[in-house]
């Protein structure tokens, strides 16, 4: 067991090196999803706001369509009792209160829209419920093709002039232009207003009386609305309100109006605020999140190097283990178990041996005149031939045997479930094998001698060791190289 874990300590090494740094990447692309995760999470709980603010204003625009078109639709001629207030002295009618205006010019005949007038003038508490509801309200009108407007707050119109370029400012053309293709609520693009010089945008309906188009009503809200809305989301780098071509209606940076936006699609984020016109859009910064992600992942990715660190520390200190063991145990020369070792693993195998009731068997042997070969060639030559000897009783033996080195050239062999008959047959074999070793630089003929013993029931270690040991001796007094085995009368 200990020499296979000795073996896969370096693959241990390498599949934990693996799983560090699989792992150490795994919380970092983690850590990236989360963020982008937290980015889309922000994005659909901030455009919730967005999106009920153009609701309540589309309310609002179809509330001042349908009242206008009612009056205008009811064919009873009607009459609002502000309308005899209207003063048409001048060039220019007008109306005016401390909150709302009514200006147009007489060049047609007042009579030809007079109920379209009486109709737009019913729209003054929907003008005052707008403007306490929608925060920051620029204005909100109505806009006839007739040349005239009914508007609150009121509008710095004094003459025809400034009435003539209410039809040429960008907000009026881009309703128009916009009515066949939407029908409905339309939104225009970005512009600045003309009198106020203020960055505006606006939303509009179109009004109709028996299919024929007559005018808009509308609510122009400032931009700087949409970026203290686009400004509170909790998100780095920039943040655009779009329209469906992707032109800038504002942003949290860049204020350039109606800008050609260029997205990379793979790294945006991008919701719908008004069906078909008006979108939120994220770009995620790939670089950046990068870099938040690698510097919240260090924590984890530290414990994980630590978690690392020590199993590395706990293999190497299991691996120094197993070799402080088997220098205790083992001969550091033959690598064969040592006497204190082979006591505790004989020890266990007459244990099993008795608990299954198996035979044991036992080999004692040693390397006749030994020390002629040691003063003949020196201790170094002896050496190689303990070493040549161990490597052949590992080659021979079984796992579940077992050999150890028991004095300076002698050695014990234990061989499990292994009779005396069969105990002496190896013994033989091992002998025979023996004395074919050569050694290179030395004429040696190698012999041993063997002490052939099988377990009994009253056996313990060291009766074990004597009886062997008389049958080795036996064998050396009768001329050596040979094996002998147990006999009763010698024991």
């Amino acid at each position: 067991m200990d020499n296979k874990f000795k073996k896969i300590v370096p693959f241990l090494t390498i599949l934990l090196t693996i799983t560090f740094i699989l792992g150490s990447y795994f919380l970092y692309k983690n850590e990236v999803e989360n963020i982008k995760e937290r980015s889309y999470s922000r994005i659909n709980h901030s455009i919730y706001h967005l999106k009920e603010y153009f609701s309540i204003s589309e309310s609002f625009l179809f509330a001042m369509k349908y009242t206008i078109e009612d009056k205008l639709n009811n064919h009873c001629p009607c009459s609002h009792p502000k309308y005899k207030d209207i003063n048409f002295d001048s060039n220019l009618f007008s109306l005016e209160n401390k909150d709302s205006i009514l200006i147009g010019t007489k060049k047609n005949s007042i009579n030809l829209f007079k109920n379209e007038i009486n109709g737009t003038l019913y729209l003054k508490p929907i003008f005052l419920a707008a403007q306490k509801i929608l925060p920051d309200l620029k204005k909100i009108y109505y806009k006839s093709k007739n040349k005239f407007i009914f508007v609150s707050p009121d509008l710095n119109i004094k003459n025809e002039k400034q009435l003539a370029s209410q039809y040429t400012c960008v907000s009026w053309i881009d309703s128009i232009n916009k009515i066949d293709s939407y029908k409905q609520f339309i939104i225009t693009k970005a512009y600045i207003d003309n009198i106020s010089n203020e960055k505006l945008i606006t939303l509009s309906l179109p009004i109709y009386k028996d299919k024929e188009f007559l005018g808009i009503v509308a609510i122009d809200i400032k931009l700087n609305t949409l970026v203290a809305y686009i400004n509170k989301i909790p998100l780095r780098g920039n943040i655009y309100i779009i329209d469906k071509n992707d032109n800038s209606i504002t942003s949290k940076f860049d204020k350039q109006l109606n800008k050609k936006i260029i997205f990379d699609k793979s790294s945006l984020i991008k919701k719908e605020i008004v069906e078909n016109q008006l979108y939120i859009a994220h770009p995620l910064n790939e670089k950046k999140i990068r870099e938040e992600a690698f510097y919240k992942s260090l924590g984890k990715i530290f414990i994980l190097f630590l978690i690392f660190i020590i199993s590395i520390i706990l293999i190497y200190l299991k691996n120094l283990l197993i070799k402080v063991q088997n220098l205790a145990n083992t001969d550091s020369l033959t690598n064969l178990l040592n006497r204190r070792a082979m006591k505790e693993a004989i020890d266990n195998q007459i244990k099993i041996s008795r608990r299954y009731k198996q035979p044991l068997s036992f080999l004692l042997i040693d390397i006749d005149y030994f020390k002629k070969v040691n003063d003949k060639y020196g201790h170094h030559m002896g050496d190689i031939v303990l070493i040549k000897l161990s490597k052949l009783f590992k080659q021979i033996i079984r796992d579940c045997d077992i050999a150890g080195r028991f004095g300076g050239e002698e050695f014990l062999i234990t061989l499990a479930n292994t009779d005396i008959n069969e105990a002496f047959i190896m013994a033989e074999r091992l002998r025979k094998l023996s004395n074919q070793i050569k050694i290179k630089k030395i004429d040696i003929n190698l012999t041993v001698s063997i002490g052939c013993y099988s377990l009994k029931d009253e056996d313990d270690y060291d009766c074990i060791l004597r009886n062997v040991d008389k049958l080795l001796y036996k064998a050396k007094n009768e001329g050596r190289n040979r094996t002998v085995k147990e006999d009763l009368d010698i024991l």
